[in-house]
């Protein structure tokens, strides 16, 4: 026999086992509504990110090459000629005689 506690216990039982239902059903919804926005943001992100890759790309591309450093080390190795060391011990005398020349000149105008 079934008595009036035991009916209303399975009603009361039903009842939660239904708001509990409807409450994961809300849930769902939430969630699926939530993954859509994150599809939709990564979405946008990813052509984002693509246009900063291809202005990127343009702006390498644009750019001027790099300019190749001196090798100061192979510079340094860089022997002078015995002739133009000899050329600059004969121009130096030169340079003062002309300032001599000048001199007099300066001297016998004045």
């Amino acid at each position: 026999m079934v008595s009036l506690t035991s009916v209303n216990n399975v009603q009361a039982s039903l009842a939660t086992a239904q708001r509990r239902v409807e409450q994961g059903q809300n849930q769902v919804q939430r969630d699926s509504e939530q993954l859509a926005q994150s599809r939709q943001l990564l979405s946008r992100e990813k052509e984002q990110l693509s246009q900063a890759q291809r202005s990127s790309q343009q702006a390498e591309a644009s750019a001027q090459p790099a300019i190749k450093a001196p090798q100061l080390d192979q510079a340094i190795k860089v022997a002078v000629p015995q002739q133009a060391i000899a050329a600059a011990s004969k121009s130096a005398p030169q340079l003062n005689g002309y300032g001599q020349t000048l001199g007099r000149l300066i001297d016998v105008t004045a």
